[in-house]
């Protein structure tokens, strides 16, 4: 088939028609073409940027970076997956694209430019990352029910002997091994309270019991969990202080569950401050949206770990069981929230969690 000549626009049309954005910038670095989704993606108007150079249109810097490595090595890259933040209403909004960056030549082999494309796949890469989670979460039956049987009765018979043991040792009034002894029945009751805490909270997880939402005032649910856990935090000469909106809209949750999803976001920020740590509460709202805020000051999370710390069973903790921020995702996830999470090791983390003022029912 051959393309008519005679319909000059047919490019114009083309380029103008195509759900994925277009950039082409010549040998020189200025920018030739700029269809209309590229001025969505990049907020800038065509008339803005044609005739300039990618660095100065292009406000990411992970995306110019690709550019310049096309103009260097004169090689292409496609179906990369980069994440960039994009201004939204209350702050930024992340966002995921597809790109693909081509050296193109004419007919000499002589290098013309570089063209690149995008396409936003948030949604879908999101979807992906729920699939994943969800085949994860489809074992957790299973697993409970083995865990139940092969370790919570074994369990319950190691605490009776190790009463009974302890119950022996106190007639023993002169034996000289007494208080080594004694020292030893106390860590191995520790270590077997340890696992029936991992292993209730590993059952909680799968157990959840269906949500049962009534309208509450989110700052005082908020408040009463802040003073239960505040003494943990005092007891690390740290602070926990809360920053409440206002007249803040009613919301209905599930208040047992919210309880036990931001009680464990909490736990997570007093676990990673130190000494004069700070942990602070805030609550902000929209038209349709509730928001918690959860920041705090201590070890942070390294880059490698931030996009696996709401993976089942993921901790980098030694006593940790990696459950307690899964259980709040799956809670929020119930609530059709989200949670999103920013962190920079020796600095501090922040939680950020949406909940819509009328969830829909189930």
């Amino acid at each position: 088939m051959r393309i008519n000549r005679a319909a000059p626009d047919l490019f114009e049309i083309i380029l103008r028609h195509l759900k994925e954005a277009v950039v082409f910038a010549d040998d020189r670095g200025r920018i030739q073409i700029f269809n209309p989704v590229a001025v969505k993606f990049f907020k800038v108007k065509e008339k803005q940027a044609l005739g300039k150079r990618f660095e100065r249109v292009i406000p990411y810097k992970i995306i110019r970076k690709q550019f310049d490595s096309v103009y260097e090595h004169r090689e292409g890259h496609h179906d990369i997956e980069l994440a960039i933040h994009v201004p939204a209403v209350s702050e930024e909004e992340a966002r995921l694209l597809r790109c693909g960056f081509y050296p193109v030549f004419d007919r000499n082999e002589i290098f013309i430019g570089c063209l690149a494309t995008f396409a936003d796949i948030t949604e879908k890469g999101l979807l992906s990352r729920e699939i994943s989670q969800s085949k994860d979460l489809s074992t957790i039956g299973m697993l409970a029910r083995w865990m139940a049987h092969e370790i919570r009765n074994p369990l319950s018979s190691l605490n009776i002997n190790i009463e009974l043991l302890r119950d022996e040792l106190r007639e023993e009034i002169h034996l000289a091994q007494k208080e080594e002894i004694e020292s030893l029945l106390n860590f191995i009751s520790y270590e077997t309270l340890r696992l029936e805490n991992n292993l209730k909270e590993f059952l909680d997880f799968n157990r959840l019991p269906p949500l049962k939402f009534e309208w509450v005032q989110l700052n005082e649910v908020l408040d009463s969990i802040v003073r239960l856990l505040r003494p943990d935090a005092q007891m690390k000469n740290a602070r926990m202080e809360v920053h409440f909106q206002k007249k803040l809209s009613l919301v209905k949750v599930d208040v047992s569950q919210i309880n036990l999803g931001i009680s464990n976001l909490l736990i997570n920020s007093v676990q990673a401050v130190s000494e004069r740590g700070e942990i602070h509460l805030f609550t902000r709202a929209s038209k349709k949206n509730v928001f918690i805020i959860i920041q705090d000051n201590g070890e942070g999370i390294s880059k490698e770990h931030l996009p696996k710390i709401f993976d089942f069973m993921f901790s980098t903790k030694p006593m940790g069981s990696g459950l307690g921020l899964s259980i709040a995702k799956k809670i929020i996830s119930d609530h059709h929230g989200d949670i999103t999470v920013r962190s920079e090791m020796n600095k501090g983390t922040t939680f950020r969690i949406r909940l819509p003022l009328s969830p829909k029912m189930n």
